[in-house]
């Protein structure tokens, strides 16, 4: 499945735009729920950075998953990126947490915390596609000069709120063009998904508030 043209018609209809990428709303929803899911294994015993990077790690693991069972994708590691990419090499998705204005047609959301110089040089390039070459197939991700110079890295951005028991998670399929000192100040295409509501918000299992005496035998 070919990249979407830099010229193609904006839509409102988000499925026929996720199609045009090769990938379905039924394959980036379940991620999110994977990642709530793993967020919420998490206490407050945890490092305080657990429940996000459970979360990002279930996020990536789905999003292989689906499309390598139903689309014929792969995964790729690019400069520090985990990604699915697609089997002509054209279209690569990774994940990022976005702030309050993910999701909204209208807004211009931005990363949510400072992403590496990786981000940056995925944005550099697909800034710098002005049209599609002709689509290839191949067995394995090996990506070449020309692979290089075609390749799309979107990102599903998400951001999660939680209110009244419930978890709303917004969201979006969208392809940054620029990034400044490790946030994206302008995207080249944006595709705004339904919000992914989650409830039944309960507290992890944890082993009391207070500290615990281990005794050590002195020798």
């Amino acid at each position: 499945m070919a990249a979407l043209s830099v010229a193609a018609p904006e839509s409102d209809d988000h499925r026929a735009q996720l199609a045009a990428l090769g990938t379905k709303l039924e394959y980036l929803h379940p991620a999110l729920r994977a990642g709530e899911v793993a967020r919420r294994s998490a206490t407050r015993n945890h490092p305080a950075n657990t429940a996000g990077i459970r979360a990002y790690q279930e996020h990536v693991r789905i999003i292989r998953e689906m499309h390598i069972r139903h689309e014929g994708w792969k995964r790729l590691l690019h400069d520090h990126l985990e990604l699915a990419c697609n089997p002509d090499a054209t279209v690569a998705i990774g994940v990022m947490v976005g702030d309050a204005a993910t999701g909204e047609p209208k807004g211009l959301p931005r990363n949510l915390h400072r992403r590496g110089a990786a981000t940056q040089r995925a944005a550099e390039a697909n800034a710098a596609q002005l049209e599609l070459f002709p689509a290839r197939r191949r067995n394995e991700v090996v990506l070449s000069a020309y692979d290089l110079d075609r390749l799309q890295i979107w990102f599903l951005v998400s951001y999660r709120v939680e209110a009244d028991g419930k978890v709303r998670i917004h969201n979006e399929l969208s392809l940054p063009e620029e990034v400044v000192n490790g946030y994206v100040a302008k995207w080249k295409r944006r595709i705004p998904l339904p919000v992914f509501e989650m409830d039944g918000i309960e507290p992890p299992y944890e082993d009391g508030g207070g500290e615990i005496d281990i005794p050590v035998p002195f020798r």
